[in-house]
């Protein structure tokens, strides 16, 4: 059987300032007014327990278990509680004689899990928590009214405060977690199947494309060859014709020295051929 030892509230609800009640053997009762906060730690118990219905937690929304100021004192920005396990015995499976699982809400709305001072997740907490048969479902928390609506619920209601009590419920959640990742596995796996199957059709264009690239690839590289050869045969080409054309070049300007010589030549016996007729006259 689980047991409490202590139970500390801080700011929660209407417990503003850091209230511890410990735990003792036995039955431990909280008797007061109507209004003084007795229901508040019960709801305190069940909201460290995992609850996440604001309703449940008789507000309209959950930053409504925040200390919420009075008159004479501001509100909190911040409540916590903390739950104080014996574990002497081993029921949660964890090496510690003492559990404790703390859960604190901030105003902006964040949430912190502590397990023994350490952050932890809300999901490793209720798993410990549905393992010892102590989560918020079932018989943990009976409020008023509550016998009456266990007697009166109907069979797979019922069903469930027996698997919690059994501690069936941390393995139907696993086989839930289980199943749900499988789920996904198999949405991946759908998703994974089309992807390739979308690829297998596009393989065929893919391929002939690929043998046109290599043929292209192959005939540009003989094209570059023969261009290159082109080039170089044009180039001596050029070159011998280049020969050529200065051998011509250079004999055209002898002959043009050779009759521009005998062009002088020829002036000059004209020249003396004229002084000659001069004289004569």
């Amino acid at each position: 059987m689980i047991t409490f030892k202590q139970i500390q509230l801080v700011g929660f609800k209407s417990f503003a300032d850091k209230t511890t009640v410990n735990l003792g053997e036995g039955v431990t009762c909280i008797v007061g007014p109507n209004g003084c906060g007795k229901s508040n730690v019960a709801d305190a118990i069940r909201w460290v327990l995992g609850e996440q219905s604001a309703k449940m937690m008789r507000g309209s929304q959950m930053l409504d278990v925040i200390f919420s100021g009075t008159e004479a004192r501001r509100k909190m920005s911040m409540c916590e509680v903390t739950l104080t396990f014996d574990n002497t015995k081993r029921i949660f499976d964890i090496d510690c004689d003492e559990v404790e699982m703390t859960r604190r809400l901030y105003r902006d709305g964040e949430s912190e899990y502590l397990l023994n001072k350490q952050p932890s997740r809300m999901k490793v907490l209720t798993g410990l928590l549905h393992g010892a048969g102590a989560a918020k479902e079932g018989y943990s928390i009976i409020g008023q009214g509550r016998i009456e609506q266990i007697m009166n619920a109907k069979p797979e209601d019922r069903r469930s405060i027996f698997e919690e009590a059994t501690g069936i419920v941390v393995f139907k959640d696993r086989k839930t977690e289980a199943e749900r990742k499988l789920g996904a596995s198999k949405d991946n796996l759908y998703v994974f199947m089309q992807r390739m199957q979308e690829v297998e059709r596009q393989i065929g264009p893919l391929k002939k494309a690929s043998e046109n690239a290599l043929k292209f690839r192959e005939l540009y590289a003989a094209l570059r060859h023969h261009e290159m050869n082109l080039y170089i045969s044009r180039h001596d080409s050029a070159e011998g014709e280049r020969e050529a054309i200065n051998v011509k070049a250079f004999e055209v300007a002898q002959k043009i020295a050779e009759v521009t010589a005998r062009s002088e030549k020829l002036l000059s016996e004209y020249q003396t051929r004229r002084d000659e007729i001069a004289q004569a006259d």
